[in-house]
């Protein structure tokens, strides 16, 4: 049925008289027959109008009273699922640095966050007595050389005997280890910095007395640094070392993608989990101790049919997901039975009961029985 725009025929119907103003051969009489015409016309036209408005009103007065839905073509995609779980930054390089034997402490020679080296002397022990000794040790090696030196001159010209050469010989090499000794010794008196880093904390005093073992230096490398977490042992089979990471640090507003360094092949047989490392680098104000949530990939499919995990609907016998099939002219629920796979988060694989084309209620559905007469939304 074609509708006429009203304004347009009385535009025509203005030309029209004007056209026939412009005839002089047009008598008064022929041109009122033409608006009679005309006006009978218009009110075929007005009364078509009037048909069409009506239909129009009662079919959205039908439409309004189906419930509404907002759907998604369904088509294959990669599917990735993924075990999310807390680690802990630390590390790598991580020591303290401790006294090897108990005595006064004489003098500190860094301060917190300063950077050291590996063998930096930390801070000294007193080493008076010892450093006595060793002065008089080198003393009489000084004497015990010269002496060897003489008698070894001697020897060689054919003057004096080889056992007094061998005596002089043996004492100052006597000497010597003594004073190797010493320097052994004295090393000890030094707390020295295990590896490159930078004092992180530092719990010691001039004129402390230091023990043994005490933790009296942090001492810490940042530029390797590793997140560990444990995971449970179902998990066993399915992460190993190589496996892709994303590292995400929720504090810091970032992730970097890595790989597991490192999977223990140990069950801790209290908590029932296994201890896994990844290394991380290039992450501005990463700290030690900072929390790290870990996604690693567990399960891989090229192709699957994938729906958001909201829309599955369970009782206790079945799994189904409601979807908008045609009906004529309208639209209608379907419920589909479906058989899941792996979730991961948002989504989830259905791995029978649904295919390519199917068109999935994801809004809407809440409710809905089989067979229902529905109304199609756009989804925005």
């Amino acid at each position: 049925m074609k509708f006429y725009n009203i304004n347009l025929l009385l535009s025509i119907l203005v030309i029209a008289f004007t056209s026939c103003g412009n005839e002089a051969k047009t008598t008064l009489a022929q041109k009122k027959a033409s608006l009679d015409s005309l006006r009978k016309e218009i009110a075929k036209l007005q009364a078509k109008e009037k048909l069409l408005s009506d239909e129009i009103a009662l079919l959205d007065s039908n439409a309004t009273n189906l419930k509404l839905v907002e759907t998604v073509v369904l088509t294959s995609s990669k599917f990735i699922s993924e075990l999310e779980v807390e680690g802990i930054v630390d590390a790598t390089n991580s020591t303290i640095a401790t006294s090897k034997l108990p005595g006064t402490v004489t003098s500190v020679n860094v301060e917190v966050g300063q950077r050291v080296s590996k063998g930096q002397i930390l801070a000294t022990l007193d080493n008076s007595t010892l450093l006595k000794s060793k002065m008089e040790v080198e003393q009489q090696l000084t004497f015990a050389t010269t002496l060897y030196e003489k008698q070894y001159r001697l020897w060689k010209n054919g003057i004096g005997t080889e056992v007094q050469y061998l005596s002089a010989k043996n004492q100052k090499e006597a000497l010597e280890k003594s004073l190797n000794t010493l320097n052994s010794n004295l090393d000890m008196y030094y707390i020295k910095s295990p590896i490159n880093g930078s004092i992180e904390a530092s719990d010691l005093k001039v004129g402390q007395i230091a023990a043994p073992g005490m933790p009296y230096f942090k001492v810490m490398n940042l530029a390797d640094v590793k997140v560990n977490s444990q995971i449970s042992e179902s998990y066993a089979q399915k992460v190993n070392s190589g496996d892709v990471v994303t590292v995400v640090f929720p504090d810091l507003k970032e992730e970097v993608k890595s790989k597991i360094s490192f999977a223990s092949n140990f069950i801790d047989p209290l908590n029932r989990t296994f201890k896994i490392e990844v290394k991380v680098n290039g992450v501005k104000s990463i700290k030690p101790n900072m929390i790290a949530k870990l996604k690693i990939t567990d399960y891989v499919k090229e192709k699957a049919i994938v729906v958001p995990s909201n829309a599955i609907q369970k009782t206790e016998s079945e799994t189904f997901v409601m979807l908008l099939v045609k009906d004529g002219k309208g639209f209608k629920a379907e419920k589909r039975l479906i058989v899941t796979g792996k979730t991961n988060r948002e989504t989830t694989e259905i791995v029978e009961g649904l295919s390519e084309n199917d068109e999935l209620i994801v809004n809407g559905f809440q409710e809905l029985s089989n067979d229902q007469k529905i109304g199609k939304a756009t989804l925005k």
